[in-house]
């Protein structure tokens, strides 16, 4: 079994990899591939109950190998980001499974640079870790005191605000939906200082309710708020808060390729687009391309995960990307997804042109999408379902340029995902199921 998944180590918290002599060796085998500097590490983790106990075993190792961590509590994922540029850390390791449930947990890692790890030095740290399983070793455990510093997430808070680019928000009432999660104190923090007045949802984390029917993956409620309170917009936030939904006046819910289309043109306008370039996924509506097109900005593609878009955004000299699930990129600003700077960016951009959300959003019509998630039993190659292959290539075949077929197994849990757009909503669906279910039907005939 591969312990690097998309976007570091995740599962659940009461197995393996997270029991805690694996939880041992995994500190060790980070801190040797490197710390080798001895500038040190900071852990942060977000606010599932199983976080204080991994960060208190990864710790261990940490200390096993000569390296004594820093501890930053709860708070969002890109806030490592910035700290370890900042502070100088060597790496940073966030404990957190994003928009999963509670009890799963997972472990990222930052470079020294507050860049998610490349491929080679994830392949390096598994085999260590992989090494010392076969070894039988463990850690040595001390008694050690966990001692989180709070004035490390003001310091993050200050950062944020001075991205803002626009007057005060002053008069402006604003939604928030925290998830229960990482952004549960720093959200209201900040949009606050901004002068806004703040309707927090979703702030009492208890350790078990983050992302429950709440947050970034069900915005609903939000969006029942924004517009029964006549409010100026709202946000949604992931639980670890890399992730941003917006939401606005009218209560319309608005997912990152709106976000996408509309800050592109305007940092465009404001000659802050590098090149021209979009950095995007395959999973960008068709409407997106071709409002980018309008605009003569060029998407450039990227495999999904914010770490794929920002190689692709060094790659081809671009400051903006991000997909549709809510992960922006202000390469300017921090080299990872961060659903704050996301929300304070588009509120420069509002009042900057002062317009309301869905005035200045609007600005393309999707195409019909479809996505389809299947659980599957396990991972089976494309390359080994042949009916399904001959399926797929077929629609490409006869359904012609402006419509498309993604499908793509989930980088850290058991689903199948099926998204296809074009044509009319009706022959879109049963596209998309047809090649769902002769998929589903394969995969268990292999599994």
């Amino acid at each position: 079994m591969k312990l690097f998944g998309t976007d570091g180590i995740r599962g659940d918290s009461s197995k393996f990899p997270f029991d805690n002599v694996t939880l041992g060796l995994i500190g060790k085998s980070i801190a040797e591939t490197l710390l080798g500097t001895g500038r040190g590490v900071l852990i942060v983790r977000d606010t599932r109950e199983s976080g204080k106990r991994i960060q208190k075993e990864l710790a261990q190792g940490f200390i096993n190998a000569g390296v004594s961590p820093v501890f930053g509590g709860v708070m969002p994922t890109p806030a490592a980001s910035f700290l370890t540029r900042r502070s100088n850390y060597a790496a940073a390791v966030v404990i957190s499974a994003s928009h999963n449930p509670y009890f799963d947990n997972g472990i990222k890692i930052f470079n020294s640079e507050g860049l998610k790890l490349a491929d080679y030095l994830e392949a390096k740290i598994e085999s260590k870790i992989r090494k010392y399983i076969c070894l039988n070793e463990s850690i040595l455990t001390k008694k050690i005191k966990i001692k989180e510093d709070s004035k490390l997430l003001k310091i993050y808070e200050e950062f944020v605000i001075n991205n803002f680019l626009g007057k005060s928000l002053r008069g402006k009432t604003i939604v928030i939906d925290c998830a229960n999660g990482a952004s549960y104190e720093c959200a209201s923090n900040v949009l606050k200082k901004l002068g806004a007045k703040i309707i927090a949802l979703n702030v009492s984390p208890n350790g078990k309710n983050i992302n429950f029917n709440c947050g970034a993956l069900y915005p609903e409620y939000a969006a029942k708020i924004v517009k029964d309170s006549k409010a100026f917009c709202g946000f949604a936030f992931d639980g670890d808060a890399d992730r941003l939904i917006c939401i606005d006046e009218n209560g319309t819910i608005r997912d990152g390729d709106y976000f996408l289309a509309s800050m592109a043109r305007w940092l465009k306008s404001i000659d802050k687009l590098k090149n021209n370039i979009l950095v995007s996924t395959v999973m960008a509506n068709l409407g997106l391309l071709h409002a980018m097109e309008r605009e003569n900005i060029k998407v450039v593609f990227a495999k999904i995960g914010d770490r794929h878009i920002i190689n692709n955004m060094k790659k081809y000299r671009a400051s903006f990307g991000g997909e549709s699930s809510g992960h922006f990129i202000f390469k300017d600003i921090l080299a990872t997804g961060d659903g704050l700077i996301g929300a304070v960016m588009l509120l420069s951009a509002l009042s900057s042109r002062n317009k309301t959300m869905s005035e200045f959003i609007n600005v393309f019509e999707k195409f019909p999408q479809v996505f389809i998630n299947k659980k599957v039993t396990s991972k089976i190659p494309f390359e080994k379902l042949s009916k399904s292959c001959k399926l797929i290539e077929s629609y490409e075949k006869n359904l012609g340029t402006n419509w498309r077929i993604i499908v793509r197994y989930s980088g850290t849990e058991n689903i199948l995902r099926i998204m296809v757009d074009g044509g009319n909503i009706g022959e879109v669906k049963l596209v998309a199921e047809n090649i769902a279910n002769i998929l589903e039907e394969e995969i268990e005939y292999h599994s």
